[in-house]
Order: C-alpha cells, then structure tokens, then sequence
C-alpha cells in the first residue's frame, strides 16, 4: 500500500471514529457540524498551502496531540504547562490536568468565532477579574443645545446604568479510546479543535439567545428588551411578515441599525421567505436570498457566521436555538432583530484540558474500556450592554 493510501485509510478511522462519538454527545446535528468545520479545515489549508483559520501551523498542532498524548500516558514531563492536582481542587480533579498553549486556546476560541453567530458579533471583552462593569447607556439620543451671546449652557444629563459581566465556568467532557490515542496522525487535532470550537459557540449561542439565567439571560428572555407584538390575528410564527420587519427596523435607533440583522430558527425562516401576494408572486427578492451587495461586506472574512437570507436590505441569519416553526404559539416570542454588538463577551483566560483514566464518563467505567476522558474548561461572560439595540418578536395574544 502507498503512502498516500495509508494516509488516506487512517485518516478516514480516525473521522468515522469521530462522527460516531460526536453523535453520540451532542446529536447528529451537532455532529455534522464539527464534521464540516475538520472538512473546512482541510480545505483551508488546501488552499493556503498549510494555514487554516485556527492559525496553528502543523508542527503546532502536532505538539498539541503529543501533549495529549502525554498527559493522557502519564508522562507529565512532556506536557506544556502541566498543573499540579493541589491547583485543581476547585475542579473537584484528583487525577491531574494542564493548560493548553495560548497558541491552541487562541484557536479554539477562532473556530468558535468562525461558527457561531454571538461569537462572531458580540463585543468582546478582554477580562482579568470574574466581574467586570460595563457602561450601558439607557437616556435618549442626545443633541446638546444652541448657545446664544454671552449666555451658560445647560449640562446635559447622561443616563448609564451598569452591566455586569460576572464569569462563569464551561466545560465538555469528551472521552476517546486509548488506541485512537495512541495511533492517530496529526488530522486528530483537527478532530479535538474543533469539537472545542463548536461546543464553545454552540452553548454560547444558546445563552446568548434563549439563556434563562443559568448561568446567564439571553435575549429572548430579557425583560428590558423591547417586544414587537404581531397585529391581532397573527398568532403563529409563520405570519410574520414585512409588516413587521418594517416595524421592527422602525423600532430600533438608528446609530445602532448599521449592523443590525434578523435572527429565527431556520423552519421559521423556510416558512418566511415563501410568502407570496395575491398574485400568488414570491414578496421577497430572489425567494429571501443575500444579495450579492449584502454578501459583499463578508468577502475576505475567514470564518464568522453567514447570512442566510435577506430582508428589507438587513440580513437574517439562523439560530438553532431560537423557537422552531413547529413550537409556535400565541404570545410567544420567537425571533430577534437587532445588533449584536450590543451584547457583550468577557473572556477570562485561557482553555484548561484535564484528563480522566478512570471514573463514569455516560453510565460507563472508562478504566474497564480502555478509554480516556478529555475535559476542556473555558471561563468567559456574557450580558446585554443596550437594550434598545434590539426588538423581541412576539406573535398576537389571538
């Protein structure tokens, strides 16, 4: 057998050996999507000649799984930054742990960004302490006044309440088998990255958009958050329409709307974007599509997430976790429109990987599998810096 062929063969073990753990974590629609994210990887580099957006080079990614390795076979010494089992008492990890490079977490959180929707849109913030306060202005547009000759100006009053962004610990615990470990080439880094990245942007997502406050509050259950409500008689998601759009882009101040856009669940979108008029013709240009004018403002941008649809000239783009068409309801809040930028990411630190030989990882005695846990730690923040960036979309009470 060739080389390439042996490349080739191992590289396809090591990606069905991926998939079948990725299901059976986080789902197959989770799965599929770190699935594209090694592909895009892949490609990447392809293209580049060796780079991909995690901006690690090969022989990076190569210490990274012999660091893995290492820790994971005990061999302390050849780990980066090992930690000592004293330090991680607050991990309730008895067994040992270490910090990824800065180099790795950094691509970690790139993947994260590169996928997820608040990742990629929020602003960031770079964290030293658990809590940090945050200006939020709350006052209205201010225009200052006109003075006349040899006459005093008012002061003006400027309104700020105060967001807190307070730290909170993530955490996926992934378990692989010894063999892979042992025998993989340098694509598991690839397998390992990504899976990082896209839990981090997936849960952030999630709390971003539909947090109930544990640990933080997302959009559609902030109470200080403005709320569209569809005219009477339009009680489900799929009556939405460019009414409200219109009103929702009304609604919002408009040193904020540069950069504001649309967020649904994909099958309120699917049904959306259909609409047609009594002449039974499709409402929106191109059935919904991004123009090529929209999608210019991405081009040259590795990673971020993309526009799904387009409208009144704002884009729209999916959360999985948003309501789906199929839970609607009356008085139910189901979309968001608004700017992003106007949340706010705290990042605390760097990723911290423990290791587990032994213990019950899903209902199972990894020691009795010959199988090795991977627990990834991140610490980041979270809140809403103004509220009156965005409007909730809420269908009629009847």
């Amino acid at each position: 057998m060739e080389i390439k062929e042996l490349q080739e063969k191992i590289l396809g073990i090591v990606d069905t050996v991926m998939q079948e753990k990725l299901r059976a974590i986080v789902g197959e629609e989770v799965a599929a999507e770190t699935t594209k994210i090694v592909e895009t990887l892949r490609l990447e580099r392809a293209i580049t000649g060796g780079l991909d957006r995690t901006g690690l080079t090969e022989e990076q990614k190569k210490d990274f799984v012999a660091q893995v390795k290492a820790v994971v076979r005990g061999k302390h010494e050849d780990a980066i930054r090992v930690k000592a089992n004293e330090a991680l008492i607050e991990e309730q990890d008895n067994r040992g742990g270490y910090l990824v490079p800065k180099e790795v977490a950094n691509a970690i959180v790139r993947i994260a960004a590169s996928v997820g929707v608040i990742m990629s849109q929020a602003q960031k913030w770079t964290m030293n302490r658990d809590e940090l306060d945050i200006p939020a202005y709350t006052g209205s547009f201010l225009e200052g006044e006109y003075l006349g000759v040899d006459a005093a100006g008012t002061v003006t009053a400027m309104t700020f309440a105060q967001a807190k962004l307070i730290v909170k610990k993530w955490q996926l615990a992934f378990v692989l088998g010894n063999d892979l470990l042992a025998d993989t080439p340098v694509q598991l880094a690839d397998w390992l990255l990504a899976i990082a990245g896209e839990s981090l942007a997936n849960m952030v997502d999630k709390q971003g958009f539909a947090g109930t406050g544990a640990p933080f509050v997302g959009l559609t259950n902030d109470t200080s958050i403005p709320v569209l409500t569809m005219a009477t008689g339009k009680d489900t998601f799929a009556e939405f329409d460019l009414d409200e759009a219109s009103d929702a882009i009304g609604a919002v101040e408009e040193s904020v709307l540069d950069g504001a856009a649309f967020y649904f669940h994909r099958t309120v979108w699917a049904k959306t974007r259909i609409k047609k008029d009594t002449a039974g013709n499709y409402i929106l240009p191109q059935v919904g599509a991004p123009t090529t004018v929209l999608m210019d403002n991405y081009k040259g941008l590795i990673g971020g997430a993309r526009p799904v649809g387009e409208i009144l000239g704002y884009p729209v783009f999916s959360v999985r976790h948003l309501l789906a068409n199929s839970a609607t309801a009356v008085s139910t809040i189901f979309g968001v429109f608004g700017n992003l930028k106007a949340m706010a990411y705290g990042d605390r630190g760097e990723m911290r990987v423990s290791q587990f030989v032994s213990g019950s990882f899903g209902g199972k005695e990894i020691a009795l599998a010959d199988q090795t846990a991977l627990v990834y730690k991140h610490r980041h923040a979270l809140v809403r810096s103004l509220a009156n960036a965005f409007q909730n979309i809420k269908t009629a009470a009847s």
